[in-house]
């Protein structure tokens, strides 16, 4: 059997990553690996921390470029919550409420470091998956103004205020669609061949129980709802026959309060990669 690195040589693939909260590291780590084994993706889409990566990918960044970034993050340059400024918002029927971060720091991180302005700039073509709660949609930006998309596609709820693109509310992409494979397979103009996915599993939890119970119950249910869609995307895919293969990494968690843990996300993500690339394809298997 071929290797999953031989059926993608040659070839003009498409890298999507999927969301995972806090997984950019990973994503990173992944992408790093893919270019050491000689591999150039042609086009990328994500969803939340995969758009994040997807677009400074598709933006001319190097992996190494990447990590670099995201390992001088620090907590402080994303974090701006506001309170009294979410209940006042809430109070005037605004939708403050919907996050206890503005946003605002991490968007101007954004405008500091990316290399392009807008999505069609990139290098690449990249597509971000977000979710529309104006229309209650998804909606993937292949255009527009980059650093207000990235900051929609990774707008986690609860974390981040809803976005407001051009008088419509966004939250994270990966609420709905998880791994946006017919965010690529749906672009004729790109010609692809095949797609690699990078898939971060959601955390399965071994019991239900405490103070939280009700929202343990509905994100997993959530997850449950994000993992069959993406398999009918795979499906549909395979119809059209477009092969998809598909990379499952278990990595170390990473969170606000664990950041430190980043690296070491990074480095088995990277090897999961070189592992996965020297096999042949997997059968995607995953809890969430």
């Amino acid at each position: 059997m071929a290797s999953l690195r031989e059926l993608l040589e040659g070839k003009r693939f498409g890298l999507v990553m999927s969301a995972g909260f806090f997984g950019f590291y990973g994503h990173a780590g992944f992408y790093l690996g893919l270019r050491e084994s000689g591999l150039e993706p042609s086009a990328y889409a994500g969803s939340s921390a995969g758009g994040l990566v997807a677009a400074l990918a598709g933006a001319g960044m190097s992996p190494e470029r990447i990590i670099e970034l995201l390992f001088n993050l620090k907590r402080s340059d994303f974090w701006d919550p506001d309170p009294l400024g979410a209940l006042w918002a809430a109070a005037r029927g605004g939708h403050g409420g919907s996050g206890i971060l503005r946003g605002d720091r991490f968007q101007q991180l954004l405008e500091q470091h990316l290399p392009v302005r807008n999505l069609e700039d990139c290098k690449v073509p990249v597509a971000l998956a977000t979710t529309n709660l104006s229309t209650s949609e998804v909606e993937v930006f292949r255009t527009g103004a980059l650093a207000p998309r990235i900051h929609a596609t990774c707008a986690y709820p609860g974390l981040f205020r809803a976005v407001d693109i051009g008088g419509q509310l966004y939250w994270d992409g990966g609420l709905v669609d998880k791994a946006p494979v017919l965010a690529l397979a749906d672009a004729k103009d790109l010609k692809l061949d095949a797609i690699l996915v990078h898939y971060l599993p959601s955390r399965g939890r071994d019991r239900l129980g405490g103070w939280f119970a009700y929202a343990q119950g509905l994100d997993i249910g959530m997850a449950i709802a994000r993992r069959d869609h993406f398999r009918l995307q795979l499906e549909v895919a395979e119809a059209r026959k477009l092969p998809v293969y598909v990379v499952v990494s278990e990595l170390p968690a990473v969170s606000p309060t664990k950041m430190e843990k980043g690296k070491d996300a990074v480095a088995a993500a990277r090897e999961r990669a070189l592992s996965a690339l020297a096999a042949g394809p997997e059968t995607f298997r995953a809890r969430g």
